[in-house]
């Protein structure tokens, strides 16, 4: 090299002597990090293969439960404030699940929850027996379809008991097919809600030689509670001294029972019957809701505890009739037992008693007409 390119060279570097301090210092820093640290740069791959390594790197285990993305955290529903519309992106994304629905104001309720409420209004109350309290769901035509609630609960119309009731029974005595007598049973409330009843039984035939005439009579008043008896009588032939009789002073509470044996008062006890009235009672009060009754036919009041002995389809002249049949008393005593038809508000239509000695004197009804009078 000649002396011309040495000294243009020297010349050169001191011109920029200031540039070469200034990159020295990072010539000498990258040079070590160099020598300390090998460093290798990835290879450049196809852009097919990087599309297919990222959707490996999101995927998550099988156990976790996968995620739905861009869906916001649920959050707890309110109600909005009626006549206020909601946004579309909030009407959007609120929707009820299908196993818990739910109707906003201003919805009509869904179908399938009417036919739960309705089924489940049947089970309450009377169910297919046209009692009267047995509620009924109808549609109120004064509320329009955008007013909540369109529904509400009704009553069904009441069952009067009945205001007059005439009946015949054909009494029959041991095992006698024949009829030994004839009762006939009248029934009757005024319009001041006083009643009556008034049965007489007479012998037919041979009988009638040995057996007189037997006539009961019960007067009182109709309250909400059903038949509140004043008076009762039992009259047997005509002879005085088979005459009982019973007053009920319900202001004193006391009953006073009157017989050939004499006079007798006794404390009474709310609800007391006498032998015709309680018979009658059952179309006030269902049989099954109070099988016990306390009663007096003139000389003696007592309490009975009556039994449940079941459902029966009885044949009479009137006709087939359903009915429960009830019974008091056990096999070592008297014996009553009563069935009561279900189709007639619980009228009596057969009445059998057992004496001691065992003869049975059967009643069973033969004729019967009613009516109500509001």
């Amino acid at each position: 090299m000649d002396n011309n390119k040495i000294q243009n060279l020297i010349l050169h570097l001191k011109q920029h002597r200031k540039l070469a301090l200034a990159l020295l210092p990072s010539l000498i820093f990258h040079g070590l990090l160099l020598m300390l640290f090998s460093i290798e740069l990835p290879e450049l791959k196809s852009d097919t293969q990087l599309i297919q390594a990222r959707p490996m790197q999101l995927e998550l285990p099988q156990t976790k439960r996968p995620q739905t993305i861009a869906q916001p955290a649920p959050k707890p529903k309110q109600r909005a404030p009626k006549n206020l519309p909601k946004k579309p992106t909030e009407a959007l994304a609120e929707k009820p699940p299908a196993a818990e629905p739910e109707t906003q104001a201003g919805a009509t309720a869904p179908t399938s929850h009417l036919g739960t409420l309705s089924s489940a209004t049947l089970n309450m109350g009377n169910l297919g027996s046209g009692k009267p309290g047995s509620p009924s769901l109808t549609r109120n035509p004064s509320q329009n379809d955008d007013e909540a609630a369109p529904y509400r609960f009704e009553p069904e119309p009441e069952i009067l008991p009945y205001t007059k009731v005439e009946a015949e029974f054909e009494v029959k005595r041991g095992s006698d097919s024949t009829a030994a007598g004839l009762s006939q049973v009248s029934f009757l409330v005024d319009k001041n809600k006083r009643y009556t009843i008034i049965s007489q039984t007479e012998a037919k035939g041979l009988v009638s030689l040995f057996f007189s005439t037997l006539q009961q009579k019960s007067e009182g008043s109709v309250t909400h509670a059903g038949l509140k008896p004043d008076f009762y009588s039992y009259q047997y032939g005509s002879n005085s001294k088979k005459l009982q009789t019973a007053s009920f002073d319900w202001d004193k509470q006391l009953l006073t029972m009157r017989s050939s044996k004499g006079e007798n008062t006794v404390p009474l006890v709310a609800g007391t019957q006498d032998f015709l009235s309680f018979m009658y009672q059952f179309m006030f009060t269902p049989p099954l809701n109070s099988l016990q009754i306390t009663m007096t036919n003139g000389k003696k009041l007592s309490t009975y505890q009556y039994r449940f002995e079941g459902e029966e389809i009885i044949t009479s002249k009137f006709g087939e009739l359903n009915t429960i049949h009830l019974a008091k008393g056990s096999d070592d005593e008297e014996k009553t037992e009563l069935w009561l038809a279900t189709d007639y508000q619980y009228l009596p239509v057969k009445i059998r008693k057992t004496e001691k000695d065992g003869t049975v004197i059967e009643q069973l009804v033969s004729k019967l007409s009613t009516s109500q009078i509001n």
